[in-house]
């Protein structure tokens, strides 16, 4: 405040206090490579981004790793470990076939034209009941609101 009332002129306005950024939206990606992960911890299977206390122990050759970002979510942070892999070459059998058929009490049904492979169901029923739950839930919080407004229950309802 001193420097702004010896030299007004080298100021186009008067100096504000900073503006906060929203505690959601206001995150970015924080990315460490290669040269800010530590050395010492890499050797040892560990990998620990510098002025961190995270520690993730990683079956990854470390001479593969590329970066580690730390990307926020709704209410978490995500840690992804970016590395270079090889890819694999496969060989197709053409005789063999896999088939798929969407449901809704089996999620999902797998069918095969090889003899001795039994086909197999994915029951969709658990789900079903979550998701009857979730709507009944939101239903009733809905209920309690007026026309078109929102909670932090529901709001915390959706991101679950």
């Amino acid at each position: 405040m001193k420097f702004i009332n010896t030299k007004p002129s080298k100021f186009k306005y008067r100096p504000r206090i900073p503006r906060y950024k929203n505690k959601i939206t206001g995150r970015n990606i924080v990315v460490y490579t290669t040269q800010a992960i530590s050395k010492k911890q890499l050797k040892q299977g560990i990998i620990n981004p510098s002025k961190t206390g995270i520690y993730l122990k990683t079956l990854v050759p470390t001479s593969q790793i590329k970066q580690v970002r730390l990307v926020p979510r709704l209410n978490h942070y995500v840690i992804e470990v970016i590395y270079e892999a090889t890819e694999k070459q496969y060989e197709l059998e053409k005789t063999r076939v896999a088939s798929i058929d969407i449901g809704l009490n089996n999620l999902a049904t797998l069918t095969f034209n090889q003899a001795g492979i039994k086909p197999f169901l994915i029951n969709g029923r658990p789900l079903k009941s979550i998701n009857q739950y979730y709507n009944k839930v939101k239903s009733f919080l809905q209920s309690q609101l007026q026309e078109n407004q929102s909670s932090k229950r529901l709001k915390k309802l959706c991101n679950k």
